[in-house]
């Protein structure tokens, strides 16, 4: 490989955190079908694997120094999962528009699990910041 084709190490480590990211997707997807089908221990395998690629995702980003400060982050991530409320119930409103009840349904459930997410991480803020 020559040095114009050459990966910097930060390079990879975002191609390897995509990577990963793709796969705990995947694997949790794969682990919702095999519940329903009732293979309880495929899903059950699936989700294991599933945590373990999110903790090899994890591990590069901090190792690639992609977590500033904690305070900080987790201020970013408080904004981000107030935003997620909005834009799930605007999603909820399209599907139910077009008769996508079961994606209605979920995209409520999800703007919950945000806000709850979002109450969380003031938690946080408020008794450790």
């Amino acid at each position: 490989m020559s040095d114009e084709t050459a990966l910097t190490a930060a390079q990879c480590a975002d191609q390897e955190i995509k990577g990963e990211t793709w796969e705990v997707i995947q694997y949790l997807a794969m682990a919702l079908k095999a519940d329903n089908e009732g293979r309880t221990e495929v899903a059950q395998t699936l989700r294991s694997i599933a945590m373990d690629e999110a903790g090899h995702g994890s591990r590069f980003k901090y190792m690639a120094d992609k977590i500033g400060d904690l305070k900080g982050e987790i201020e970013k991530m408080l904004a981000g999962e107030k935003e997620a409320v909005d834009g799930k119930h605007e999603g909820m409103r399209v599907a139910d528009a077009e008769g996508q009840k079961e994606m209605a349904s979920f995209l409520d459930t999800a703007a919950h699990d945000e806000a709850r997410h979002a109450a969380m991480l003031q938690n946080l803020l408020e008794r450790y910041f």
